[in-house]
């Protein structure tokens, strides 16, 4: 039965591999493609989640929807002005470093401290991003994008401690709160979005809005709700590859050697650290 939901993992991840593509080709500006996609996903999750599912909520349900919705928003936002800043696998690969901020971030919320194995981890991938990085001159749209995709990053983390708190909510109940309350992000800046679109453009947030919102989504918060937290970030990082593979095909995304190296370790610091705490969790059982 599991290996339905490795599939619909793997789907997830390819489509979350493509999605950079679409974004930076579409001219909408970040503003625009959020409100598109959110207003897409949020009106499809409510009927999904159903209107009595929704009436059932107490007070207490509604504000963790609300601050799932506000940190997704952070997430979604940050992400999309490092696709554009940067590079499509540039942005993918800062994001993918989340396993990196779950590792302080479960410290300082759940009290666990890092290992030996999660620091040597954070130094690989600091490595891999000092490759990657052309210089530390924020003037530099490539090196702003790749910071601002870590910031990113560290939202995205911030999002599975807030789900397991909230386990008792369906998956589409609080996919439903993801996007809708996240809104509350985009809302404000809807001034600075831009509707000058030709059909190309609206072709391609159509794609955003139902394949890559609703439809990997969907099936991320179906697989990761079922799989174990371990496989499911080495699920998440094939999708680093798949932007990377891409790019370069469709977009004549240059690979560097030191691009490609950085890219490895950085990938290679977050398998290791999650294989690490799988082992650790392991022993602890014998």
């Amino acid at each position: 039965m599991k290996s339905r939901y490795y599939i619909e993992g793997l789907i997830a991840v390819f489509l979350f591999g493509i999605t950079p593509i679409f974004i930076k080709e579409v001219s909408a500006n970040a503003v625009t493609i959020g409100l598109v996609r959110l207003v897409i996903g949020a009106s499809f999750l409510f009927f999904i989640a159903g209107n009595k599912n929704l009436k059932r909520l107490t007070k207490k349900d509604w504000k963790a929807l609300v601050l799932i919705g506000i940190v997704f928003g952070a997430h979604w936002i940050t992400y999309f002005m490092s696709v554009k800043l940067a590079t499509p696998s540039m942005a993918i690969l800062s994001v993918s470093s989340f396993g990196l901020h779950m590792i302080y971030l479960n410290w300082i919320i759940n009290k666990k401290k890092p290992s030996v194995y999660d620091i040597i981890a954070v130094f690989i991938a600091l490595f891999g991003i000092y490759l990657i990085v052309p210089a530390f001159d924020l003037s530099n749209n490539l090196t702003t994008g790749i910071l601002v995709g870590l910031v990113s990053a560290a939202f995205f983390a911030i999002l599975p401690f807030i789900q397991q708190r909230n386990q008792h909510l369906d998956s589409m109940t609080r996919a439903f709160g993801q996007y809708s309350f996240a809104l509350i992000i985009f809302l404000p800046m809807s001034l600075e979005s831009n509707w000058d679109l030709n059909q190309q453009d609206w072709v391609y947030l159509t794609i955003l809005g139902t394949v890559c919102t609703v439809g990997a989504h969907t099936l991320w918060l179906r697989a990761s709700t079922v799989l174990p937290p371990t496989n499911t970030s080495l699920i998440f990082y094939l999708g680093t590859p798949i932007a990377m593979i891409t790019s370069y095909f469709f977009l004549n995304e240059s690979m560097s050697s030191s691009k490609m190296i950085g890219a490895g370790l950085i990938i290679s610091a977050n398998i290791f650290g999650v294989l690490m705490r799988k082992r650790k969790r392991i022993s602890h059982l014998k």
